[in-house]
């Protein structure tokens, strides 16, 4: 049985999320939610090493994707699936998912061991899968999608139009390598073609060059500052030759 204080919080965080019993359409869902495996998704491992939200993690992350991509298709069915890995890369990572958890103030409801709540490095990731869990917890308390999505639509959305405003964003690499492996089970290789020469007299605005490639062909071609950025800059190219191809 859990505390019955603890259960108090876990009802606060709810009714935060826009979760109640008051609500005619949730009532039945409510009455399923499980406390204990509500409990288990905001128990941090540092907490206990036997009894943590490692596993919800694992599940919540296919809970999470399912969401997004259930909300990609409602609002963005005209796009190419390139533009719709991107945005699905963007919507489920750990920046974007531990931004929506501080909307929450999610990090006071987690148990955690003193060390691990000083350390503030950690704070995007610990979040992050903090968020993952409690979405498998509800999903699989009440196997209802719709009261996920009743409080994270809007925020998938929010996040959709920044990134749209602000491409620079977007993690491409992210959104090649799974469109990658979704169509050929492959990952993408990336060449560096042109590195900036560091003798003097030379050009200091000289940038990175790479190339990606898979299945034998070179899909993009991308400079940068830094061989990362332009990886990134060549994942975008491939991306968008990919809703061509």
């Amino acid at each position: 049985m859990i505390d019955p204080r603890r259960q108090k919080e876990l009802i606060r965080l709810l009714e935060r999320l826009g979760i109640n019993c008051i609500n005619s359409l949730q009532k039945i869902d409510w009455q399923r939610i499980d406390w204990e495996m509500l409990d288990l998704s905001l128990i941090h491992p540092s907490y206990s090493t036997t009894r943590n939200n490692d596993r919800l993690e694992f599940i919540g992350d296919s809970v999470l994707r399912m969401a997004a991509t259930l909300w990609l298709q409602e609002n963005y069915a005209d796009s190419k699936v390139g533009e719709l890995a991107a945005l699905r890369s963007h919507l489920v990572s750990d920046r974007t998912i531990a931004e929506i958890a501080s909307a929450y103030n999610l990090d006071s409801f987690l148990l955690m061991s003193n060390s691990a709540r000083n350390d503030t490095k950690a704070l995007q990731t610990r979040l992050a899968a903090a968020l993952e869990a409690l979405l498998a917890a509800l999903y699989l308390s009440t196997h209802n999608f719709s009261l996920i999505r009743s409080w994270l639509d809007l925020h998938l959305e929010q996040a959709a139009r920044k990134l749209l405003t602000e491409p620079s964003l977007g993690n491409y690499k992210v959104a090649l390598q799974e469109l990658t492996q979704e169509r050929w089970k492959l990952l993408p290789d990336y060449k560096v073609v042109n590195r900036p020469s560091d003798r003097p007299g030379m050009n200091a605005e000289e940038l990175f060059t790479v190339e990606v490639w898979f299945r034998d062909r070179c899909w993009g071609e991308g400079q940068g500052k830094s061989i990362k950025a332009a990886q990134q800059a060549a994942a975008a190219v491939a991306l968008k030759a990919l809703q061509t191809s």
